[in-house]
């Protein structure tokens, strides 16, 4: 009966076909994040071992992203373009191995003059949306990124999982759900946002299952812990709630 009902349903709606699903692709980007994640962290734990973890979840989100446009096209074309940063005003959820990645990043390209304003600008960020979040939450939502540097991301090789997820086929909706208090909805291709989520709660879940802090964290907060406490990841590693400020409710 189940079967007729469906094939009636898609008598009445011709030529509409669902697109393909690609459940099991993020079913299986997660499990693979999870046990890479704890197969890296089984015998030794060092800061590279953790930068690893980061790297792979990049690489395996990118990957399947690829795959699940092979499988099921998106219905419009991506107008994410260099230079628009309307995504950028978001608040980032994001895991102490990407922040440790980041901070490892800017470790080796900044100056040392470069490398203190960075830190100020994060601080100052940070103590900005802490502020917002008393009296207006939406503002505080809507900052734009510290690593923002003439309209591009500084970190982009190296960005969270989150910014991977982000997408759309409408820049102009992108600018008014930042400018407008309104809901507004942005036209994007699911399934990448939907893998980079998996991906990054199979990564959650190995740093926990290993006995280590695998909450998710706000990225703006977790950087200014990462490039203020210079034994910041040791600390991490050894199981300190290092992060618990930049925790995400």
């Amino acid at each position: 009966m189940g079967k007729a009902r469906k094939e009636r349903g898609a008598e009445r709606r011709p030529g509409r076909q669902p697109p393909p699903s690609t459940d099991g692709l993020e079913l299986d980007a997660r499990r693979s994040q999870r046990l890479q994640t704890r197969a890296l962290l089984q015998n030794s734990r060092t800061p590279l071992q953790v930068i690893q973890i980061a790297e792979h979840a990049g690489t395996l989100a990118e990957q399947a992203i690829e795959q699940a446009i092979r499988q099921s096209p998106p219905r419009r074309p991506f107008t994410c373009r260099e230079g628009c940063a309307w995504c950028c005003h978001k608040t980032v959820g994001t895991s102490a191995p990407e922040v440790i990645r980041i901070a490892a990043f800017l470790r080796e390209r900044l100056s040392t003059e470069q490398w203190e304003a960075l830190r100020e600008r994060i601080r100052q960020r940070d103590e900005q949306r802490r502020t917002l979040l008393h009296h207006d939450p939406w503002a505080a939502a809507r900052l734009p990124c510290a690593l923002l540097v003439d309209n591009r991301c500084s970190v982009y090789p190296v960005r969270p999982l989150t910014c991977r997820g982000y997408n759309s086929s409408d820049a102009a909706a992108c600018e008014q759900s930042v400018r407008s208090r309104g809901r507004v909805e942005v036209p994007l291709y699911a399934p990448q946002q939907r893998l980079t989520t998996f991906v990054l709660d199979g990564l959650c879940a190995g740093l926990t299952e290993s006995g280590l802090k695998g909450e998710r964290l706000e990225l703006t907060a977790a950087l200014r812990v990462s490039l203020t406490i210079p034994d910041a990841t040791e600390r991490w590693l050894a199981g300190e709630a290092i992060f618990a400020e930049a925790r995400l409710p």
